[in-house]
């Protein structure tokens, strides 16, 4: 991504394998495109690693950073945090879907 995005989504997970998938899909076909997802893998030990590195191929707008060990949830949380680069954030529990206008109406 080479500009700043307007909308920071945060998903802090950790063997994440079974809800990934379907939660980048539904955020990666939100109708407000200004955003960037940004995952913080905290060791996980299933195959979240290869999702996260699949879909960064599909949309240049996912950024993964995966922890050497595990750091804890709290200090996962912030690191995903301190990743993000909008103005605006919004944390994106693993297990969650969105409205396909969700962010859209919470942006505007």
């Amino acid at each position: 991504m080479n500009r700043r995005p307007r909308l920071s989504i945060g998903i802090p997970v950790y063997n994440g394998e079974s809800f990934l998938p379907s939660l980048l899909a539904n955020l990666t076909s939100q109708t407000f495109r200004d955003i960037e997802i940004v995952i913080s893998d905290n060791a996980s030990t299933d195959g979240t690693a290869g999702i996260c590195r699949e879909w960064m191929q599909r949309d240049e707008r996912i950024r993964y950073s995966r922890n050497p060990h595990n750091l804890g949830a709290s200090a996962n949380f912030n690191k995903v945090f301190t990743l993000a680069q909008a103005p605006l954030f919004k944390w994106a529990p693993v297990d969650d879907s969105y409205a396909p206008d969700y962010l859209e109406t919470c942006v505007r």
